[in-house]
C-alpha cells in the first residue's frame, strides 16, 4: 500500500517548505569584482527577513566532495532595504581577500548553522595573463525574465568560461521595483553565481520613491546588492570606478548623473583624465549607459555634453572601445577620431551601443554615424583578449555572427582594425519604415 509513503512525503515536504518559506534561504546570490580580481572577491545575497550570524564558507576546489581542510568561514556585513513597494529585504556581502591568482575555488553562502546556497565555484585571474574574455550587454529593461533570459544565456553559452559579464545600464525599467530586480536575478539565473557581473547605472536606475516624487535617485538596492571597488568619485561610489585586469583596464563613468550638471560632468571628467593618465595596461576599456552618438528616432538620444568632455580623452589616452547602451538598437563606428590624422586600417576609439532586451527603436539615417547597424534585434557581445589582438564578436540572440572585428596594437602607431562583416544576415537588420515599439 503506497497511501503512507505519500503521507510521510507530503509531511517532509510541509516541513521543507514551512522551514525555507520563514524567508532566511539566500536569493539573489551573486558574485561581483570589489578589488584585485586575481586576489579578491565579493559575494552577495539577501534573505526576507533577518539572519545571525551570515557567513561565506570558501575553500580551495577539488573533485573531492566534503573535503573541509583550509575551509575559511568569511562573515558577511547586513544591510537592510525596503523597496517602492515597502517590502524590507536583508542582503548580506562578505568581501573575501588574500585569495590566490589563478585558483578554482568552491563556497557556499547563507547562515551558520542554517540555510546555505548550493556549493558554487569561481575561479580568480592568473596573474600577469595576458588573455582576458569578458561578454557585453545591452539594456534588458522590460520584459526581463520573458526575453532577456534567452540573451543572458545564449552569451554565457557561447563564453563560458568569461572573466565576467558586463551590463551597460536599464538592467529594469524601475530602479526601485523589487519585483523587477527579481526578474533580473531570475534571467541571470545561475550564472552571476559563478561569473563575476560588472553593472552600469542608466537612466531607468535612477527613478522616484513614492514619497519623494520630485526627485530621482539611485536604486535603493543598487549598493546594498552590488558590492563593487570604491576607487571613483566619492558621492557616486560603486557606480563610477574602475577595476584592473592583467591585460586590460575596464572604467565604468555614471552617464545619469554627468547629464544632470555641468559641475557634475567635470567632476566625473576630471577622474576620468586621471584614470586614464595612470593606466599602465595594454588595453583600455570605457563604458557607460548614454551613447556619445545617437542614430536612433524617438525624443532623446544625442548629449553633446558627453561628446564634448568625454571624445578629447579618449582620443588624446587612446582608449580602444567604448561600450554604451541607452538606444535600443546596435551601432558601431572606428571613424570617428577628430583629433589625430590616422593611417590606412587604423583607427581610434570603437565606439559601440547594443541592446539586450525586447524594447527596440528604429534608426534615423539623417543621424547616421555607425559603419555597422541593426534594429529589432537581441544581441550579445563577446571581447576577446590575447596579448596585442583585440576580437570583438556581435551575436543576435539566435546565436548568428552579426558584426566581427579585430584590433590589433601596433608600435608607436593607433590600432589597426581588421574588419570580419558577417554575411549571415542582411547587411542591415532593420524592420519596416523605421518605426519603434515602447511597451
Amino acid at each position: 500500500m503506497k497511501l503512507p509513503y505519500v503521507i510521510i512525503a507530503f509531511l517532509f515536504w510541509l516541513s521543507y517548505t514551512d522551514t525555507h518559506g520563514q524567508g532566511k534561504a539566500p536569493e539573489h546570490l551573486i558574485l561581483t569584482p570589489y578589488d584585485d580580481p586575481a586576489r579578491s572577491q565579493a559575494i552577495t545575497w539577501r534573505t526576507s527577513v533577518p539572519v545571525e550570524n551570515p557567513v561565506v564558507e570558501i575553500i580551495q576546489a577539488t573533485a573531492a566532495p566534503y573535503d573541509t581542510v583550509g575551509l575559511r568561514c568569511i562573515k558577511a556585513l547586513s544591510h537592510q532595504v525596503a523597496g517602492s513597494d515597502g517590502q524590507m529585504h536583508y542582503y548580506h556581502s562578505a568581501e573575501i581577500d588574500n585569495l590566490s591568482p589563478g585558483v578554482l575555488y568552491r563556497y557556499r553562502a547563507g547562515t551558520a548553522p542554517g540555510l546555505w546556497s548550493p556549493w558554487n565555484q569561481f575561479q580568480t585571474v592568473v596573474k600577469d595573463d595576458p588573455t582576458l574574455e569578458f561578454i557585453y550587454l545591452g539594456d534588458i529593461q522590460n520584459d526581463i525574465l520573458s526575453w532577456g533570459t534567452r540573451t543572458i544565456w545564449a552569451g554565457h553559452r557561447k563564453a563560458p568560461g568569461a572573466d565576467f559579464m558586463l551590463f551597460a545600464g536599464d538592467c529594469v525599467d524601475n530602479g526601485h521595483n523589487d519585483g523587477q530586480w527579481t526578474e533580473w536575478f531570475g534571467a541571470l539565473g545561475r550564472v552571476g553565481e559563478t561569473m563575476n557581473i560588472v553593472p552600469v547605472t542608466g537612466n531607468h536606475e535612477y527613478d522616484r520613491m513614492e514619497e519623494a516624487k520630485d526627485e530621482k535617485t539611485l536604486s535603493t538596492f543598487w549598493q546594498a546588492q552590488f558590492a563593487l571597488p570604491e576607487n571613483g568619485v566619492g558621492h557616486l561610489s560603486e557606480s563610477v570606478y574602475f577595476i584592473d585586469y592583467p591585460a586590460m583596464r575596464l572604467i565604468v563613468l555614471n552617464s545619469m548623473v554627468a547629464l544632470s550638471s555641468e559641475e557634475e560632468l567635470k567632476l566625473q571628467t576630471e577622474w576620468l583624465e586621471r584614470t586614464l593618465a595612470g593606466n599602465d595596461k595594454k588595453w583600455t576599456v570605457v563604458t557607460f549607459h548614454h551613447p556619445l552618438f545617437s542614430a536612433r528616432d524617438g525624443r532623446y538620444g544625442d548629449y553633446p555634453a558627453l561628446r564634448k568632455y568625454w571624445k578629447p580623452l579618449f582620443e588624446k589616452y587612446r582608449a580602444d572601445l567604448v561600450l554604451t547602451g541607452h538606444d535600443h538598437m546596435y551601432g558601431r563606428s572606428a571613424n570617428q577620431m577628430e583629433s589625430k590624422t590616422l593611417g590606412e586600417n587604423e583607427t581610434g576609439p570603437v565606439y559601440v551601443v547594443s541592446v539586450a532586451g525586447p524594447k527596440m527603436y528604429g534608426l534615423k539615417e539623417e543621424k547616421r554615424w555607425m559603419d555597422r547597424a541593426a534594429v529589432n534585434a537581441q544581441l550579445y557581445q563577446i571581447i576577446t583578449i590575447d596579448g596585442d589582438k583585440l576580437a570583438y564578436r556581435a551575436y543576435t540572440a539566435t546565436n548568428r555572427l552579426y558584426d566581427s572585428f579585430d584590433l590589433v596594437k601596433q608600435e608607436q602607431r593607433f590600432n589597426r582594425i581588421d574588419e570580419h562583416i558577417s554575411f549571415d544576415l542582411p547587411s542591415e537588420h532593420r524592420f519596416p519604415n523605421g518605426r519603434y515599439t515602447n511597451k
